[in-house]
């Protein structure tokens, strides 16, 4: 069942000491090796279903003609631009046109004149992307939507600015000045597992309103101000599962653009296995052996059978490491 973590294999170098340096910055910008994605809503650019970079030599696959070029060059003066990083000294950017009409950015497509050239939503089109790929771009997607929501300063209302290549942004009310950096917000995500005194182990996924009927994810949540990892999963199963938990374990990481969170994965041995379910978060809940859950159908399969998360995500993770962790368990005993 393995599954590897998406938006984990960062290839760039992010530069954080040489995108404070305007010079710098702007030497990139001009440079005809620079790459540029293109970002719009929740999307990115895609041609021939690949995602599509744009550098001022005509483009990685050499695609673009004179005129195609130009409207390239146009856009991005025209637009706000992102420093995301360098790869091998090369600067790559990301271009954000959400301020354009969707009226105004079909045109823009079709003056471009490339056939099979389309603005696709990142979350439906992981499959079209590499590890790196999708890091690079879940990089992009959360410091667009950070700085949305920072376009006005939080302390006076005042506007801001965008500096070290949109890695910060600055108050422009000279009595304020205020400065503003990129957050991530950290949710803990579990598996909680219990050994009964005989038979196998089972582990309590659920379904969650905020996800299609039948996915059975695991349970998680925001850390709360003043609370550690452990103790932050030791609340939300109680308060999500009437669980009460014995101990914590950590497991793995990973940043979820959905819109900004970082997603901390953890097993929780739990005490024992009467539920009293949060009905405003969860629609049900339940105990599964290893066994039952190999016999589940994968996120987005029609019909009524129970669904496992989607590939990509750490529920799923955590479920595919449970499970391989139990059937080699179970094994063991059988080859004994």
């Amino acid at each position: 069942m393995g599954t590897e973590l998406t938006f984990c294999q960062m290839p760039l170098d992010r530069a954080s000491t040489l995108r404070k340096n305007q010079q710098w910055l702007d030497e990139k910008l001009n440079a005809n090796d620079s790459r540029f994605y293109f970002y719009w809503r929740g999307k990115y650019l895609y041609l021939d279903e690949k995602i599509f970079v744009f550098n001022r030599e005509g483009s990685i696959d050499k695609l673009l003609n004179v005129l195609n070029t130009s409207e390239f060059n146009k856009i991005i003066t025209e637009n706000a631009l992102t420093f995301l990083g360098t790869d091998n000294n090369v600067a790559i950017f990301v271009c954000d046109l959400s301020s354009m009409h969707d009226v105004d950015l079909k045109k823009w497509l079709e003056k471009l004149d490339l056939i099979n050239m389309k603005f696709i939503d990142f979350r439906n089109s992981l499959s079209l992307l590499n590890q790196q790929q999708g890091a690079i771009l879940s990089y992009a997607k959360a410091l667009i939507h950070w700085q949305r929501s920072a376009n006005f300063c939080g302390s006076c209302g005042g506007k801001t600015k965008a500096m070290d290549g949109g890695h910060r942004m600055v108050c422009t009310n000279d009595s304020c000045q205020k400065e503003h950096f990129p957050r991530t917000d950290p949710v803990v995500i579990m598996l909680v597992e219990y050994q009964p005194k005989s038979g196998p182990a089972v582990c309590l996924l659920a379904e969650h309103h905020r996800i299609p009927d039948k996915v059975f994810s695991t349970l998680a949540g925001f850390v709360d101000p003043g609370e550690s990892l452990q103790e932050a999963v030791i609340r939300e199963v109680y308060e999500e599962a009437g669980v009460d938990v014995a101990s914590v374990s950590f497991i793995d990481s990973q940043p979820w653009p959905f819109p900004n969170s970082l997603m901390i994965g953890f097993f929780a041995q739990a005490q024992g296995m009467d539920l009293c379910l949060e009905e405003e978060e969860l629609r049900s809940a339940s105990w599964f052996t290893a066994q039952q859950l190999l016999d589940f159908n994968e996120w987005g399969d029609e019909g009524d059978a129970p669904k496992l998360p989607r590939k990509e995500s750490i529920s799923r993770l955590l479920i595919d490491l449970w499970c391989e962790k139990q059937l080699s368990v179970t094994a063991d005993v059988i080859g004994k």
